[in-house]
């Protein structure tokens, strides 16, 4: 934490735009917090981390274009993830950027599918925009949230302690059952058993 905190005090909105290049979520929620003391404007942070996580994705969605299955093929964390992306991009279409846009981990690899599916690149732009701009208002919240209770619950710190335990706890059982869900949705795509790239296109909406 005093890494990612010494960074945005360093290069500011910079470290926001380069940590969201990377699915650094941290980075995001740390700004908001910063915004709530007054250091950053949580706008400009919002701002920078669209722009941060549009820009990444994309990148990975022009590979996907050029030759995404041999970029699959030489990284094995992305050969590890495909088969469920290309399970959820063949089953929800561009709908699937929503979904995965609050999946750690998939993100990166689901850009790459789709551009590998050929899917419309003014679809692609469409929901990125929204996936990202929703992705950043929510996490930017929460740290200005965060940096809300601090403030006011800095002299009880049994109750914040609570607190903090509760909305990980909350956020944790969410995030469970969301990934679980994705898990039924792939189930029910055959592609999810398909362990190589698949170029077949999906609807070009």
């Amino acid at each position: 934490m005093d890494w990612y905190l010494f960074l945005i005090q360093k290069f500011g909105y910079l470290a926001i735009l380069l940590g969201t290049l990377l699915e650094g979520e941290i980075f995001l929620v740390l700004g908001g917090l910063l915004a709530r003391q007054g250091l950053m404007q949580v706008g400009i942070v919002i701002v920078m981390a669209v722009a941060g996580s549009f820009l990444s994705h994309s990148l990975f969605f022009w590979l996907g274009l050029w030759r995404g299955p041999k970029v699959v093929a030489r990284f094995p964390k992305l050969r590890a993830n495909y088969p469920k992306a290309q399970a959820l991009a063949q089953r929800f279409g561009p709908t699937c950027i929503l979904i995965v846009q609050f999946l750690y981990g998939m993100r990166l690899v689901t850009c790459l599918v789709l551009g590998t599916l050929r899917l419309n690149t003014g679809a692609f732009v469409c929901w990125q925009l929204a996936a990202c701009s929703l992705w950043a208002l929510g996490l930017a919240a929460a740290g200005y949230a965060c940096g809300t209770a601090i403030q006011h619950l800095v002299s009880r710190l049994e109750i914040l302690l609570t607190v903090f335990l509760a909305v990980l706890l909350l956020l944790i059982g969410l995030y469970r059952w969301f990934w679980r869900w994705t898990e039924r949705q792939v189930a029910l795509c055959p592609a999810a058993a398909n362990k190589q790239p698949d170029q077949k296109k999906i609807p070009r909406e």
